[in-house]
């Protein structure tokens, strides 16, 4: 592997729909659009919105549950019917397996980005099975409201060099999740938006820090990319494409 490989410093915000209704959806790529923001989607339902969205812009992959489903083959298959056009794919639950990477493969997908490596310098792509690339994820909002953070810019990292692919979910951006206790308070109402307005975060969560990120992107004119365009971006440094 070549060494300009390794220097993939990108960045892509991504998003874990998590059967998330698409009034939130709406909300989150209104956000986007305000800022130019590209974005991925990794999809674990039938959305007419994000069906709809500017493939320019927008790239929807795979969000298969295999927690759920112990046919891992039909778990991709039945959403690779719904978006035929998914390259890509994340895992529910961060599953991965050898058993995956095979199935990914045979229903056409090109990458996967279930590989988790938190806050790490110099992340790039790799390829297994010879066919699929795997992307490494960043940082997930999780991560954050898992935990005691600030949900301060500077826990994002974002001046480390390498790729950083930001992984959020519209339901903690839209309800700005402070904990996992405020989490499992507004989440028997996960499908009621008029509901959940009354259990949005007040001060600092994912929300404000994700917008906060937006206008950083935008005020350093930072360019953002669709984990496609990266999973391109090196196979031809690579010399596979």
């Amino acid at each position: 592997m070549s060494s300009e490989v390794k220097d993939l410093d990108r960045v892509c915000i991504t998003f874990d729909i998590d059967w998330a209704p698409d009034d939130i959806i709406k909300y989150i790529v209104e956000l986007l659009e305000e800022y130019q923001i590209k974005a991925t989607f990794f999809a674990t339902h039938k959305s007419t919105f994000l069906k709809s969205l500017d493939r320019k812009n927008y790239e929807v992959g795979l969000h298969p549950n295999f927690e759920r489903c112990n046919d891992y083959d039909k778990a991709i298959s039945d959403l690779k019917r719904i978006y035929p056009e998914a390259v890509g794919a994340r895992a529910h639950g961060l599953v991965q397996s050898t058993r995956i990477y095979r199935l990914l493969i045979a229903n056409g997908l090109k990458y996967d980005v279930t590989t988790y490596i938190p806050l790490r310098e110099n992340l790039y792509p790799w390829v297994r099975l010879k066919k699929l690339v795997v992307i490494p994820s960043y940082l997930e909002d999780d991560s954050l409201f898992l935990s005691e953070h600030d949900f301060t810019l500077s826990e994002l990292q974002i001046d480390k060099k390498g790729l950083k692919i930001y992984d959020f979910h519209p339901i903690h951006v839209f309800m700005n999740t402070q904990s996992i206790e405020h989490y499992k308070r507004y989440k028997p109402f996960y499908h009621e938006p008029d509901n959940l307005i009354n259990y949005k975060g007040k001060g600092r969560g994912i929300q404000t820090l994700f917008t906060e990120l937006l206008q950083l992107l935008q005020r350093k004119k930072m360019n953002t990319y669709t984990c496609e365009e990266i999973c391109k971006e090196y196979l031809v440094q690579s010399g596979m494409l």
